[in-house]
């Protein structure tokens, strides 16, 4: 099977490959949780209320070479104690959004491991061209839109192996709205293991 792969300096570049990848998608969540496939529209206002917060994956098999900034890079951590960095290999992005006033709390779970979590603005805008989701608008540049840990609110996240534990808190009743992208890892494909599998199997006789 075939892939089309971006191969990405922060952002450019996409070149074809062959196959071996299968994404790390979300496998379900807890709480407030609620997934959905990409929208059109992740602005303010566009996506329903009512408490959920929406969750999607994005792009997939993504080749970072430059490094991607993100605001936690150790799993497991906690992001009250944030440790910021950069992120390389072969990723799939996954994004969680919550429009409302008030707080939500749940949990969203991978079925690859965690290796990096933005949800400052910069981070937020710097890798929408680059991870977004083909279709989908975001509102790059919208002051505010990562998530607030302002000394009144409650909202963190927490990490541990494929699992994003949740609690979001929006500035109420100032509008307000908060944005986070998952990095997970592209794992193998189940026919890419046989192939190396294999492949090795073919070394070892060779050499006998």
């Amino acid at each position: 099977m075939k892939r089309c792969f971006r191969s990405i300096v922060l952002g450019l570049g996409c070149v074809g490959a062959a196959g071996g990848t299968a994404s790390a998608a979300i496998t379900g969540g807890t709480g407030a949780t609620q997934q959905i496939g990409s929208p059109a529209n992740c602005s303010p206002g566009f996506l329903p209320t009512g408490g959920k917060v929406f969750v999607w994956d994005e792009q997939q098999s993504v080749a970072i070479s430059a490094g991607l900034p993100v605001d936690m890079t150790v799993n497991p951590s906690v992001s009250t104690t944030p440790t910021p960095g950069a992120i390389t290999g072969l990723l799939d992005a996954h994004f969680m959004h919550f429009d409302d006033f008030g707080m939500a709390s749940g949990t969203v779970t991978f079925s690859g491991q965690i290796v990096g979590v933005a949800f400052t603005d910069p981070f937020l805008d710097i890798s929408d061209p680059v991870v977004g989701a083909f279709g989908t608008t975001y509102p790059t540049g919208f002051i505010d839109r990562g998530m607030l840990s302002l000394p009144f609110l409650n909202s963190v996240l927490s990490i541990n192996g494929n699992v994003l534990t949740y609690t979001l808190d929006t500035v109420s009743p100032v509008f307000d709205f908060d944005q986070v992208r998952v990095y997970t890892r592209t794992v193998p494909a189940p026919g890419a293991l046989g192939v190396l599998g294999a492949a090795g199997l073919v070394v070892r006789r060779r050499r006998r």
